[in-house]
């Protein structure tokens, strides 16, 4: 193992359940690709990035996510590099090809050695036809956010009430509609408005 080698792998096991490491890792073998991990985004889990001027592509996974979300988001965005590789950006990005390679990824994971049993009853469903983003699968949502660390003062954006208003990261907004996945919501200080994922964790005023 190079050295390049085992600074990728030490990151790898810093973040995913143990016993996935050494799948994850070889993963990354492959096919490699620059491997970031990116401060915690409301917006996104984690990302996929392919320069047409850069020989690498960029993979980033949120540091905040528990051992499971991080793991499963990691394939995903896996699954999306080992598409682009084949069809040079030629499919859609959520498209059949890539839930295929998503799907033949995954399967070596789902086992109960590397996830709990809540976790694995819901993830096999939900790879039966994986959606764009884990989250908006509520049953695995849920599933996955038994595992994150517990704040008191904090509930999921999906179970605050329209019109009501929450914090997050400093700031104030108040509730608006949903719209799939994500909620619109207004900032009061600037009157503007943002989409924020229905499961990110806020504080209710």
């Amino acid at each position: 193992m190079t050295h390049y080698e085992k600074q990728i792998y030490d990151r790898i096991s810093r973040f995913v359940p143990k016993k996935s490491v050494d799948l994850a890792f070889k993963l990354w073998k492959e096919k490699p690709f620059r491997f970031v991990i990116a401060k915690a985004r409301n917006s996104k889990l984690g990302d996929f990035r392919k320069k047409p001027n850069e020989d690498w592509a960029v993979i980033t996974v949120n540091e905040n996510l528990n051992p499971y979300s991080f793991l499963i988001t990691y394939v995903h965005e896996v699954a999306h590099h080992w598409v682009f590789e084949k069809y040079k950006g030629r499919v859609s990005p959520h498209g059949k090809e890539w839930k295929n390679a998503f799907i033949e990824l995954m399967r070596p994971f789902q086992r109960p050695e590397i996830f709990p049993e809540g976790i694995l009853r819901a993830l096999n469903l939900y790879m039966i036809n994986p959606k764009a983003a884990s989250l908006s699968d509520i049953r695995l949502a849920k599933a996955l956010k038994a595992y994150d660390p517990v704040n008191p003062h904090e509930i999921s954006l999906l179970e605050l009430a329209q019109g009501k208003k929450f914090t997050l990261e400093n700031r104030l907004f108040e509730k608006q509609e949903t719209r799939r996945t994500r909620v619109r919501c207004k900032e009061v200080n600037s009157g503007k408005y943002y989409l924020v994922h229905k499961m990110a964790m806020i504080i209710p005023e």
